[in-house]
């Protein structure tokens, strides 16, 4: 066996290791599938699940791309027990929430039936962008997000933070331009949130 080694800043693992063991729990850990971790470091899924399968060894700039797109401890993947795994975890969760929101977008699509040219004509954005987002390749903005939500009638804050209690019933523009015009269910809401707040 060679005695090459594949190498981060911080830390080195010989081929032949765990390393792509490593990868495929931390990508479980974070809820990511394959095709959305590999778009976000720029490699095909199916060299990433060579990698996860022990059948290729990831090179020092696969690592590294890896800790900076997830935003991880640079020893990682031998973080010590006593240390964070990420290095700052608002800003993690903010680009975990953003890769996710790409999975959710293409959910949402495939329950419609829609195409990607399909859903950019409905939606009035543009077919590359919608590529982009659903392969995680640029983020999910709130103006996108407000976009898919007034075209068809799903929440942006399901399709941009996973809020399932809203996904099917957004309270967005349209919902509030309908009862600036309808005095009547303005009470009936207004009632029931009296109710709850007694």
């Amino acid at each position: 066996m060679s005695n090459r080694k594949s190498a981060t800043k911080d830390s080195e693992y010989p081929i032949g290791s765990d390393i792509g063991k490593k990868i495929r729990m931390l990508r479980k850990k974070l809820n990511l599938s394959v095709p959305v971790l590999a778009n976000s470091i720029g490699y095909s899924p199916s060299h990433l699940i060579r990698i996860e399968h022990g059948d290729s060894e990831p090179t020092p700039e696969m690592l590294e791309l890896i800790i900076k797109s997830l935003n991880l401890n640079n020893k990682w993947p031998n973080v010590p027990p006593n240390e964070s795994l990420f290095l700052d975890s608002a800003s993690f969760q903010s680009d975990i929430d953003s890769l996710h929101a790409g999975d959710r977008l293409v959910q949402f699509r495939k329950e419609r039936g829609l195409l990607q040219k399909e859903m950019a004509a409905l939606v009035g954005i543009s077919l590359p962008n919608i590529i982009a987002v659903e392969y995680g390749r640029r983020k999910m903005t709130m103006r996108f997000a407000k976009k898919v939500e007034d075209a068809c009638d799903v929440s942006a804050s399901w399709l941009l933070y996973g809020d399932e209690l809203s996904k099917d019933n957004p309270c967005g523009d349209k919902m509030i331009a309908y009862l600036r015009k309808s005095p009547e269910a303005r009470k009936t809401v207004k009632q029931m949130m009296d109710r709850e707040d007694n």
